[in-house]
């Protein structure tokens, strides 16, 4: 039994490095990979709307010189350019194809923007309960390069469930300003709050290095090796001379306290940060299972601190209950990168 226990500890450690490997990969190659327009994830406030591309109008307002009402054939007629971006979603899938529109600052020039304008504001045919999709982004953010109303995906008409007639295409960007079936562009002189920024999300969704989540989920992968070697190196002080004997030789005893602490302090960071950034964006933290499951990993992480002290002192009492928590914290800490996993491939 006891050997059946160290050698589920040894495969836990195999599982995390094949973990960490996986999302390391995932970091480095996604933006390399163009995705078919079928295997492109979905997110939506609901399913696609019914719209006749005959009687579909792109109303254009506000701010402007020249306001327009525009048939999806006067909106192909623009000047086009075809352009590679990866859309993430800040809840993980991401994936990359060509878009085909016109850029949006061309559109603008085409559209003359009144002096004291501050925002584009985006307002889409989809709807949730009767309330439709919105969003926006400044005048400088308009005119990043870039940035597209794209009617055309992979070389082919934009598909209906990823925005088609229109989409904005917003490189660099979290996937929430993509508005898709957008009806109306207004240019305005205020700060404007669309759907998901009037619930608290960030007006700017600029995917900056700290905020990435991808750094987040190679940093807790490698949290997981670490732990794993923490708990492979614990079992060698084992009271048990048949449980630490089958503890292979690379996980000396002596570093077991230098790899706990190495794993405790970068969970404990990398769940910080996490934290932080989700707050920032979302206002919200314990939203998704993944995130819940990561609370629970820290807590029972904290306890075995809490156990682990007072053993450094030569007090064994508290040993099971150390180990205890901690393979508890360790096999919910795999569990939540396993989810990020999932969320990452969509």
């Amino acid at each position: 039994m006891k050997g059946g226990r160290s050698l589920g500890l040894v495969r836990l450690e195999a599982a995390s490095l094949v973990v960490a490997a996986l999302m390391t990969g995932l970091s480095l190659d996604s933006d390399e990979m163009i995705t078919p327009n079928d295997e492109f994830f979905q997110v939506s406030l609901g399913p696609p709307p019914p719209i006749d591309v005959y009687s579909w109008r792109l109303k254009v307002d506000g701010m402007v010189e020249r306001p327009m009402n525009l048939t999806y054939d006067e909106v192909v007629a623009f000047e086009n350019v075809t352009e590679k971006a990866e859309l993430r979603c800040v809840t993980g899938p991401s994936a990359t194809a060509y878009y085909t529109g016109v850029p949006l600052t061309t559109f603008l020039d085409v559209l003359g923007v009144k002096e004291g304008a501050r925002e584009v504001a985006f307002f889409c045919a989809d709807s949730l309960l009767g309330e439709n999709y919105s969003t926006s982004l400044t005048l400088d953010e308009a005119r990043r390069e870039g940035v597209l109303l794209a009617w055309g995906m992979n070389n082919v008409t934009l598909p209906v469930e990823q925005g088609f007639p229109l989409k904005l295409i917003v490189p660099g960007d979290w996937g929430y300003k993509w508005a898709k079936w957008i009806v109306r562009i207004s240019v305005i002189d205020y700060d404007f709050k669309g759907y998901w920024e009037s619930r608290g999300w960030a007006d700017s969704a600029s995917i900056r290095p700290i905020s990435d989540w991808k750094v987040h989920a190679v940093l807790l992968s490698f949290a997981a090796v670490l732990g794993g070697m923490a708990a492979l190196s614990g079992l060698r002080n084992s009271a048990s001379s048949g449980l630490s004997s089958r503890v292979p030789d690379i996980f000396p005893r002596k570093y077991h306290r230098y790899l706990s602490a190495a794993y405790y302090v970068l969970m404990l960071l990398v769940f910080i940060y996490w934290v932080l950034v989700t707050l920032d964006y979302r206002s919200a933290v314990f939203y998704t299972l993944h995130g819940r499951i990561a609370l629970l990993a820290v807590a029972f992480s904290l306890l075995g601190i809490a156990t682990g002290i007072p053993l450094l002192t030569g007090m064994s009492r508290l040993r099971t209950l150390h180990f205890v928590s901690n393979f508890g914290g360790y096999a919910l800490l795999l569990i939540a990168v396993a989810l990020g996993v999932l969320l990452a491939i969509g």
